[in-house]
């Protein structure tokens, strides 16, 4: 049978798993890597790659590579750019233009109000979601761990997007630069 959406709108066995099973153990995969390069490295120079005083830089510019998944939409490949001024230690707001294209093809635009605790930083985003059935309103749920080095950071995410009752998990990771 073809991994092909058939006139019904189901999928093969074999489309099932790949979707349930690739994408998230290639991005397991990229993280575990990134997180045994990281604690080498801080071993080695004797920080942790993110100091309790650690100055943070008031604009963030950060690109996204990840993966999407949701039930009837199966999976994708999402690839974005996104800003963020902080307002403080603590506070920022920013932009999120985000492609996902693969099993479906949507774009999705939001503005994050994030939460900053030393490393973490966990955000909730209106938006919108603009695919192929049209645009609906949509709100992201997110957390990251930010690993820094110099004005470099490199955060894996984890986000949750729910868009007219329905869930999409998307995971990967940001490559970000302090202006």
């Amino acid at each position: 049978m073809s991994d092909q959406r058939t006139g019904s709108g189901r999928h093969s066995t074999n489309s099932i798993l790949r979707s349930i099973f690739y994408g998230p153990t290639v991005c397991l995969g990229i993280l575990l890597s990134f997180g045994v390069a990281t604690t080498a490295s801080a071993q080695e120079t004797g920080h942790s790659g993110h100091e309790t005083g650690h100055a943070y830089h008031k604009n963030m510019l950060a690109g996204f590579f990840g993966f999407a998944f949701e039930g009837s939409r199966d999976e994708g490949v999402a690839l974005g750019i996104e800003y963020e001024r902080r307002l403080n230690a603590t506070w920022g707001i920013g932009a999120i233009a985000e492609h996902t294209f693969g099993d479906f093809d949507t774009w999705v635009y939001a503005v994050p109000l994030a939460y900053h605790n030393g490393p973490w930083k966990f955000y909730g985003a209106p938006g919108i979601e603009d695919g192929e059935h049209g645009s609906e309103s949509m709100f992201r749920l997110g957390v990251e761990y930010g690993f820094h080095r110099g004005n470099w950071e490199i955060s894996p995410q984890l986000d949750i997007d729910f868009v007219d009752g329905e869930e999409i998990l998307v995971i990967g990771l940001t490559f970000g630069r302090g202006l």
